[in-house]
């Protein structure tokens, strides 16, 4: 009987056995499972680590490098991030634009005039965690302005052409009976002084007024080009030469510091309309005794003449509509010359800047250099 229950026992012991062994190798089973699923797991953060570290570098290195100037601050106005554009801005900028532009509290869109450039001023607010505050995005938009000014310009150049081209027909043709008239009378006339003299005035001025409708005309037609490269020494020695004797009614001082191998692609006959309209209106800018020069530079695309005065300026308020036709501070003057002068440089495809301020006018005529 107890053999029996020894055998009994000793075979429940060996199941005990069996069942541990088994549980053993489902744990280790298990067990090697789970560091498979655990070596999967860290791999896979691992890659996501990486992945993280690339992407908050390009971020980083896109916010940088970003041409818009971004920066984030706190609600004191206190600098918490900025970009290298926002650096660059901050350290040219005035404290006046600062306090203007740091004014701003609201999320919108402004445009802050600074030393005549635009800025486009985008505003958003941020919670993160514990911290918030503004994110400013700053782009210059400057040339957007210069262009949409220009457009405008184009467009009123344009309206105001059709206007003058319609006009100047309808006045020409009675212009030219009354010359005719008149030169005939002054025929019949002939011995009479008094009477001559006053039919010789009629004539003048219907050759003054002759001669303001062929420049509306020429500001009305198309321009037709014949272009090549020409020295600029040239073009300003022949119009020194017709200029001068009312450079020396004012005894003014004239520099010319063109290189004698500075070339321009031109229609040479309308540069040199261009660059005599421009220095007439310097002469009568300047006082007696004053100073014009005129300079030359060149880059690998653009060839550029500057004419510069020391007359009194043009005012901010006129500086804008100064090569619109019939805009003149001149007592005497039809506002024409700008206007031509404007729509020959276009016709080059080129550009005429005027920068002024007080005791300084400098026009920059910019035309393209030959395609070869």
């Amino acid at each position: 009987m107890e053999e029996i229950e020894k055998i009994d026992q000793i075979e429940l012991l060996r199941k005990a056995f069996e069942t541990f062994n088994e549980a053993t190798v489902k744990l280790q089973n298990s067990y090697n499972q789970l560091q498979e699923e655990a070596e999967r797991l860290r791999k896979e953060i691992e890659k996501k680590n990486v992945e993280l570290k690339e992407k908050t570098e390009l971020l980083d290195a896109v916010m940088m490098n970003a041409t818009s100037a971004i920066i984030v601050t706190d609600n004191n106005n206190n600098i918490i991030l900025k970009n290298n554009s926002a650096s660059r801005l901050l350290e040219s900028s005035s404290k006046s634009f600062q306090e203007k532009l740091f004014g701003i509290k609201n999320p919108s869109v402004l445009v802050i005039e600074e030393n005549e450039k635009y800025y486009n001023v985008s505003l958003g607010k941020f919670t993160l965690s514990n911290k918030n505050g503004y994110i400013y995005i700053i782009d210059d938009i400057t040339n957007i302005k210069e262009i949409e000014k220009e457009q405008r310009r184009n467009e009123n150049l344009k309206l105001m052409g059709e206007m003058a081209a319609g006009i100047a027909h309808d006045i020409r043709n009675p212009l030219g009976s009354i010359e005719i008239f008149a030169t005939l009378l002054r025929r019949d006339l002939e011995g009479d002084r008094e009477k001559e003299n006053l039919l010789n005035s009629i004539i003048k001025g219907v050759k003054t007024i002759n001669n303001t409708i062929s420049n509306i005309l020429l500001f009305t037609k198309d321009i037709r080009l014949n272009k090549k490269n020409v020295y600029i020494a040239d073009i300003v020695d022949d119009v020194i030469l017709f200029m001068k004797h009312l450079m020396n009614d004012k005894k003014i001082v004239f520099q010319n510091r063109i290189g004698d191998n500075d070339q321009i692609y031109c229609d040479i006959e309308l540069i040199k309309q261009v660059v005599m309209n421009i220095i007439h209106n310097a002469i009568d800018a300047v006082p007696q005794g004053g100073k014009i020069t005129i300079y030359s530079e060149e880059t690998s695309t653009n060839s550029s003449i500057f004419i510069e005065d020391n007359g009194p300026g043009i005012s901010p308020n006129f500086i804008d509509k100064i090569f619109l036709p019939f805009h003149s501070k001149k007592a005497k003057g039809t506002g024409l010359g700008l206007s031509i002068v404007y729509k020959i440089i276009k016709a080059h495809n080129g550009n005429i800047y005027p920068i002024s301020k007080p005791g300084q006018t400098i026009f920059k005529i910019t035309l393209p250099k030959e395609v070869k």
